[in-house]
C-alpha cells in the first residue's frame, strides 16, 4: 500500500478489470479485488510474491517480461504491450488470459501495471464470422446437410453474442459483412443496416492525440496478410458521435484454398482503463492532500528547466521554503486543521508564480518553487519577496484566522549548481540560514556574491 499510496488503490479498486501493480523486482506490491477474485486469493495473500507465480511453471522462461527484465524497461509505454497467454488459478487450474502492462514511475522508482481479463480460447472468430455472413441455409435438405450448416450457424450465432468483446468483418472489397450485438452497439449501426456498405462508413477509429484518422486495421490485415495489433491510442467514432477508446485486433480471413476473403477485427471499449492508468500515472507524480507536484514531477522539469537555461544561457532559480512554527499548529489545532493550511499555503504560492512555474510539496511544511527562464537573479528575490508578503496575510481555516511565516532558501543556477541535486542542495542551506536567521525572511545560496 506504501508504494502506491490510498488514492491509487481506490483508483485499482475501483477498476472494471482486474489489476495487479509489481515493482523492478517482479514483486507483487498490490492486486485489486477483481485480480484476487479471478485468481481464486483473498485479501493480501499475493502482497509480497512474485507475478510469476500465476503463470504454469511451462510459461515462466518463455515470459521474462512479467518479471525482472521487463518490469525493469523504463520504455514501456502505457497501454501499449500486450500478452496472450496462460494463467494459474490458486486451485492449479490454468486458464487464457490477455495482460496489459504499462509503466508507473513513483519516487520509489518504477512499478508495472498488469491490466489481466480472461480470454476465450480456440474460438475461431474468422470462421465464424464468415459462416454468419453467408446467406442462411434452408431448412430441410434430404441429405441432413442443410441441418447441419443450421446447427453450425446457430452454434456461430450464439459463441459471438456471447463474447465480450465487439467482432466485426469484412468482405475482400471491404464492405461490412457482419458485426456481433456488441460491435453494433459500439458502432451504432445494426449489422442488417451494415451489411454491405463500405468499411469507412460503419467504423470510424481517429487517433486520440491528434485527431487524425487511422488507416484501416483491417485493410492492413489483408495487405499484410498477418495478424495486426492494436492501433497505438486508438479512439472508435460511434455512429452518434460518442467516442469510445478501444484497442483492436485484425486478421486475414482466408478461404479453403488459402486466398484472402476478408478480415475480421475484435475491438473493446478501454477507456475506464485508460482514464485509470491516466490518473494512477498522475497521482504518482502529485501530492495527495494539495495537489501540486511531488519530488518524482519536480526532478524532471527542474532538468528541462536547465536544460533550457543552458540553452538560452539564462538563469534560473529554485526556493526551498519551509514554514516556520507549523508544527505547533498540528500539535495545538490538529493535524486536520494543519492539513487545511498547507492547501491555502500551496494556492497561495501558485498566485505568486507564473503559469510556466512550478510550486512542488516535498512532504510536511516543505515546499519548492522552480522559476523557469528568469531574466536575472533578482527575478528569484522579487518572487521570494513576494512569496513571503503573500505568506503572512491571514489564512481563515474555520473557525481560526492563523497567521503563518516562511523561511526561504534561494539556488541560482549557474551560480549555486549546474545540476539538480546541487542547485536543490544550495536552496535547502540557504532555507536553513534563513530558518537561524529567525525566520519570515529569505537568504541567497553560497555563491550570492557571483550574482548580486
Amino acid at each position: 500500500m506504501k508504494l502506491i499510496g490510498e488514492y491509487a488503490a481506490e483508483l485499482l479498486d475501483a477498476a472494471p478489470e482486474a489489476m495487479i501493480i509489481v515493482d523492478a523486482r517482479g514483486t507483487i506490491v498490490y492486486a485489486n479485488n477483481l485480480s484476487l477474485a479471478l485468481f481464486g486469493y483473498v485479501h493480501n495473500e499475493l502482497i509480497g510474491k512474485q507475478i510469476e507465480m500465476l503463470l504454469p511453471e511451462r510459461y515462466r522462461a518463455a515470459h521474462p517480461e512479467l518479471r525482472v527484465a521487463y518490469s525493469r524497461n523504463p520504455r514501456l509505454r502505457p497501454m501499449s504491450e500486450r500478452q496472450n497467454l496462460y494463467a494459474k488459478h490458486r486451485n492449479g487450474t490454468e486458464f487464457p488470459v490477455e495482460i496489459r502492462l504499462s509503466s508507473l514511475q513513483t519516487n520509489e522508482g518504477l512499478l508495472i501495471s498488469s491490466t489481466i481479463r480472461q480470454v476465450a480460447a480456440h474460438v475461431n472468430l474468422a470462421e465464424m464470422t464468415t459462416l454468419l455472413s453467408q446467406k442462411e441455409p434452408a431448412k430441410t435438405d434430404q441429405s441432413g446437410q442443410t441441418h447441419e450448416a443450421i446447427e453450425a450457424r446457430e452454434r456461430a450465432q450464439a459463441t459471438l453474442n456471447a463474447i465480450g468483446d465487439a467482432v466485426i468483418s469484412t468482405d475482400r472489397a471491404g464492405n461490412v459483412s457482419y458485426l456481433n450485438p456488441v460491435a453494433e452497439k459500439m458502432t451504432g449501426w445494426l449489422c442488417d443496416d451494415a451489411a454491405g456498405r463500405p468499411l469507412q462508413e460503419v467504423l470510424t477509429i481517429i487517433n486520440g492525440s491528434g485527431r487524425e484518422p487511422v488507416s484501416s486495421p483491417l485493410r492492413l490485415a489483408m495487405e499484410k496478410q498477418e495478424i495486426v495489433g492494436a492501433t497505438a491510442n486508438g479512439v472508435l467514432v460511434r455512429h452518434d458521435g460518442a467516442e469510445f477508446a478501444i484497442e483492436d485486433s485484425t486478421a486475414p480471413i482466408h478461404d479453403d484454398r488459402g486466398e484472402i476473403i476478408g478480415a475480421v477485427m475484435v475491438f473493446r471499449d478501454v477507456s475506464s482503463a485508460r482514464a485509470i492508468a491516466k490518473k494512477l500515472a498522475y497521482a504518482a507524480q502529485h501530492d495527495a492532500l494539495t495537489g501540486l507536484p511531488n519530488r518524482l514531477l519536480l526532478d524532471s522539469r527542474l532538468e528541462q528547466a536547465i536544460a533550457l537555461a543552458r540553452r538560452h544561457n539564462q538563469p534560473a532559480a529554485v526556493l526551498f521554503l519551509d514554514l516556520d512554527g507549523f508544527k505547533q499548529v498540528n500539535d495545538t489545532l490538529s493535524h486536520a486543521v494543519g492539513d487545511r493550511l498547507l492547501q491555502s499555503v500551496a494556492r497561495r504560492l501558485q498566485q505568486c508564480v507564473r503559469s510556466t512555474d512550478t510550486v512542488c510539496r516535498l512532504g510536511g511544511d516543505e515546499f519548492v518553487v522552480l522559476l523557469s527562464e528568469i531574466s536575472r537573479p533578482a527575478d528569484a528575490v522579487g518572487c521570494a519577496e513576494k512569496i513571503l508578503g503573500s505568506l503572512r496575510e491571514p489564512h481563515t481555516v474555520d473557525p481560526h484566522s492563523l497567521r503563518v511565516t516562511a523561511s526561504i532558501g534561494i539556488g541560482i543556477y549557474p551560480f549555486d549548481g549546474t545540476d539538480p541535486e546541487t542547485l536543490l542542495r544550495t536552496a535547502d542551506e540557504a532555507m536553513f540560514k534563513a530558518k537561524r536567521s529567525g525566520g519570515s525572511n529569505y537568504q541567497l545560496g553560497s555563491h550570492a556574491s557571483e550574482y548580486r
